[in-house]
């Protein structure tokens, strides 16, 4: 009987699906998705310090969120809202914001951050998601979604969350 389940032969990251592009800069500011630490920090403000445009890829893994695995809030973990902030500053074009996660992630502190001017949500993408990622940020397809989790951002006045089911969200 066929099965979904095993490791892919092949994977494309995000950086390869990009590079097949353009040229590209490419440093971790987090040695994993945890992002315990800030060490590398700099080293990713000079990256983007450097480039035309930055493309942050973040999020959380199934080290984080899985069955059997609750999240205790919706927020980024360790310091990646941090590197986020701290490499939108140093930056000297736009910013493209890369969501990986399976469920919702509150990233109202980037769509209220006019340095960022696009965040795509790429799910878990599989084999084939880093080429997908880049063909949706240089243009060469239009995705669509049916899911309703994409984005989440804190009600105030309600004390929960809103969610919205949009895949890109791009700020003028």
């Amino acid at each position: 009987m066929p099965s979904n389940v095993g490791v892919a032969c092949g994977y494309t990251t995000p950086l390869q699906g990009i590079s097949r592009y353009t040229k590209t800069i490419h440093q971790s500011g987090c040695i994993d998705v945890a992002c315990n630490g800030n060490q590398q920090f700099g080293m990713a403000e000079a990256a983007a310090s450097q480039a035309d445009a930055t493309v942050l890829v973040m999020g959380l893994d199934q080290s984080i969120e899985a069955e059997f695995r609750d999240r205790k809030d919706l927020l980024l973990p360790g310091y990646q809202q941090e590197l986020i902030s701290r490499v939108a500053r140093a930056s000297r074009g736009p910013i493209i914001l890369v969501l990986m996660s399976g469920g919702p992630i509150d990233v109202s502190f980037a769509k209220n951050d006019p340095r960022i001017g696009a965040i795509l949500w790429a799910g878990y993408p599989g084999q084939a998601g880093g080429a997908a990622i880049a063909d949706v940020l240089f243009g060469t397809t239009n995705p669509g979604i049916y899911l309703l989790d994409v984005s989440s951002e804190m009600d105030s006045n309600f004390n929960k969350f809103s969610l919205a089911g949009l895949i890109i969200e791009h700020q003028c």
